[in-house]
C-alpha cells in the first residue's frame, strides 16, 4: 500500500509530464506553417524577380503593346 506522500509524488510526476506533453507542437500544426512559409518564399521571390511593367517580347508575330490598356493588341 503507497502512502499518501508516494501518490502526491506520483501525481506530481505525471502534472509535470501531461505539461511537458502539452508544450510539444502538435505535428499537423508543423505541417500548416511548413506550407505556409514556402508559399510566402515562392510568391516573394516571384514579385522580386519579376518584370515590374514591362511588356516582355510580343506573343505573337505583329502584335503591339497598348500602354493605355496595359497589354498586347
Amino acid at each position: 500500500m503507497s502512502s499518501k506522500k508516494d501518490l502526491r509524488r506520483k501525481r506530481r510526476e505525471q502534472e509535470q509530464e501531461q505539461k511537458q506533453a502539452r508544450r510539444k507542437l502538435n505535428p499537423a500544426l508543423l505541417f500548416i506553417l511548413g506550407i505556409t512559409l514556402t508559399l510566402c518564399l515562392v510568391v516573394g521571390a516571384y514579385l522580386s524577380f519579376a518584370e515590374r511593367g514591362g511588356s516582355g517580347d510580343p506573343p505573337w508575330p505583329g502584335a503591339v503593346w497598348s500602354s493605355a490598356h496595359g497589354h498586347w493588341h
